[in-house]
């Protein structure tokens, strides 16, 4: 009996050093800095596009643009950064879906002028 629950207890051990669900701690999701990192360099900082870049892309979007502020909704956003569109390269694979998600909201504010 005694061999068995040493041998039990080993198992155990090794089960839980060898394999956690642990996501680990939650870090706080600040879009400003993900858009800075991830789109101003196209989009601008103020979500009008960088002019340079237009130059060359013209089909850069301009967040402020009236038509984008009246179509465009979070859900839409999010599918654009998750799977890219022309030449802007997809983020799925890149950002979590809630990063995602809270960055479409920061770029649809950013847009309407939200943003300080």
């Amino acid at each position: 009996m005694g061999r068995f629950l040493i041998t039990l207890l080993a198992v155990g051990l090794f089960a839980v050093a060898g394999c956690s669900n642990d996501a680990g701690p939650a870090i706080a999701i600040d879009p400003a800095v993900m858009y800075a990192q991830n789109c101003a360099k196209c989009h601008g900082a103020d979500g009008h596009g960088n002019a340079e870049i237009k130059k060359t892309m013209p089909t850069v979007r301009d967040f402020s643009d009236p038509m984008f502020i009246a179509s465009a909704q979070p859900d839409t956003v999010v599918r654009t950064i998750m799977a890219g569109k022309g030449q802007m390269p997809a983020f799925g694979a890149s950002l979590s879906l809630p990063k995602m998600q809270s960055l479409s909201g920061y770029v649809l504010r950013l847009g309407r002028g939200q943003v300080h």
